[in-house]
């Protein structure tokens, strides 16, 4: 069983978790929904103390931790307790699948080459990888390295299986492999913590959803309870929300590193980059929006950060698809992971800032340097018009 009691974590004076309590059994899969930016990330940290809890005690098992009290020792105890799924795969680039999946199993639970290899090669085979054994990550797909890093978890026999997004950054074609396998553990009653915006999903393999909403658990139930008999309002407003931008179901956002790549997109927009450039000092993250029917890149953006300042650096929406909300909805996902962060306000610098006032940035005094400007082929370039700097609270 696992219980969290009292649960609390701050980012300076930003209250993430506020008393966060909560109960999974033996064998229960729990699924936690919300929007980005209520702690839901934080939390699963928390629980494999990725991220140091400021107050609170957690159980797995037969252990407890108390945050106030924890010696490294407590810690490691915990830690061999559970397993964590990460939304980018945290696979080692230079160690073949064999070696991702073995790594921990002879490092950790000291199991001899021989022994790790044999328990491996089991749960390679679980999760329709056995093929790939010499393959490295770099020659995998996205839906193929993240059932590599599953295999590595469930080889070391967690009693806890804790999923952060497991399939954000996948494309439709792979993610269906990557939940396909996750619906085989849940049948086999592992017990996984999912934190999750595949609504569907959750339905359909959750024991219990869990609505995180400004740091706490608003409400928890059966599926049934949440998604046809929600109590709270905020709750209530959240499904909602999320059957309207059900008008964007024909684009899905990916998370990424590869500025590199958006740059002709960047640069067809308007932007003034150049396509030999580097990535930018302090890039935190790429968002590419695609267009499911073509899977093109149709939209992308950059955040990067510099010291406490969070800055939004490109951002630019392909010409055919300007007008039709999509730029709202790629603003509205990055605001909402920069609050996940722990970011209270965001610049950037516009020429143009018609659109970044209607999603709520106002000008601002603050000197931000080396953001891009977003003239795009405005009537105003090279006309005397100077950027404004503008900001958005969060």
């Amino acid at each position: 069983m696992i219980k969290i009691e009292n649960l609390s974590k701050s980012f300076g004076n930003n209250r993430i978790l506020k008393g966060i309590n909560l109960t999974v059994d033996k064998g229960e899969v729990v699924s936690i929904i919300g929007t980005s930016g209520t702690g839901k990330s934080t939390f699963l940290r928390c629980l494999d103390y990725l991220e140091k809890p400021d107050s609170g005690t957690i159980t797995i098992g037969d252990v407890t931790l108390d945050a106030e009290k924890a010696t490294k020792q407590d810690i490691e105890k915990l830690r061999l307790k559970s397993a964590m799924i990460f939304q980018n795969y945290n696979l080692f680039l230079n160690k073949t699948v064999m070696q991702n999946v073995t790594l921990p199993l002879i490092s950790t639970k000291r199991y001899s080459k021989k022994e790790a290899e044999e328990i491996a090669l089991k749960f390679l085979k679980k999760v329709g990888m056995a093929h790939k054994v010499d393959s490295y990550p770099i020659t995998l797909s996205g839906g193929e390295q993240q059932r590599v890093s599953i295999a590595r978890s469930i080889a070391s026999s967690p009693e806890v299986l804790l999923f952060d997004e497991p399939t954000s950054s996948l494309d439709p074609s792979w993610k269906q492999e990557v939940l396909e396998v996750i619906r085989s553990l849940a049948n086999e009653h592992y017990t996984m913590i999912i934190v999750t915006h595949e609504m569907e999903f959750a339905k359909e393999v959750s024991d219990k959803i869990v609505f995180m909403s400004e740091g706490i658990i608003e409400e928890e139930g059966t599926p049934n309870q949440i998604f046809k008999n929600a109590k709270s309002e905020k709750t209530k407003k959240f499904l909602a929300r999320i059957s309207q931008t059900s008008s964007f179901d024909e684009f899905f956002i990916r998370k990424s590193l590869d500025y590199k790549k958006l740059l002709p997109l960047f640069k067809e927009a308007g932007l003034d980059v150049e396509l030999d450039e580097q990535n930018p000092e302090g890039l935190l993250m790429c968002f590419e929006l695609f267009d499911k029917k073509s899977n093109e890149v149709v939209g992308a953006s950059s955040i990067i950060r510099n010291k406490d300042i969070y800055q939004i650096k490109t951002f630019a929406i392909s010409k055919p698809y300007q007008g039709r909300g999509v730029g709202k909805y790629l603003m509205d996902n990055m605001i909402d992971e920069l609050r996940e962060w722990g970011a209270t306000k965001v610049y950037l610098n516009a020429k143009e800032p018609d659109f970044y006032e209607k999603v709520g940035f106002v000008e601002s005094d603050i000197d931000v340097k080396n953001i891009r400007y977003d003239c795009g082929d405005c009537d105003h370039l090279n006309k005397s018009c100077f950027p404004k700097t503008m900001e958005l609270s969060l």
